[in-house]
């Protein structure tokens, strides 16, 4: 059941996606996930990256030690698949770690196997508050 705080949070949600398609990080010169300080709106506008096939964007959303996990393709960010149909909602926060449980329809794309259709993002909050992604997957 949907309480009044689910949806506040979708709509805050949704808002961040849409602005985040206003401009791109790189012309305020502040990274994308930088700008997100929630869990579900880091994970949005990770999305984002991918479908608009910004891999300086996509990786900085992710931990030093993770970002290695956005090299599909070998780097080629036209090869990425496209992600729509996309609904996430928080899965589990605690102080330090979140996750957000993301389901889609995700396009065939050389960069990848077969598509999925639902991840994890899993998140760590950092120092200065923001949240990054440290793994995502199906499990």
């Amino acid at each position: 059941m949907m309480t009044a705080r689910w949806v506040a949070a979708v709509a805050v949600m949704a808002g961040a996606a849409a602005v985040a398609g206003c401009g791109s990080p790189q012309d305020s010169g502040v990274s994308a996930a930088a700008l997100y300080r929630s869990p579900g709106q880091a994970t949005l506008s990770w999305f984002y990256a991918i479908n608009h096939k910004d891999k300086a964007a996509a990786v900085a959303h992710f931990t030093r030690a993770a970002a290695g996990q956005m090299n599909w393709g070998n780097g080629n960010a036209s090869a990425w698949p496209t992600f729509s149909a996309l609904h996430c909602r928080p899965a589990g926060r605690h102080a330090a770690t979140a996750s957000v449980y993301c389901t889609f329809s995700e396009s065939q794309a050389p960069a990848v196997g077969n598509p999925d259709s639902f991840w994890t993002v899993y998140l760590q909050r950092q120092p200065g508050g923001r949240w990054l992604i440290d793994n995502y997957g199906q499990g």
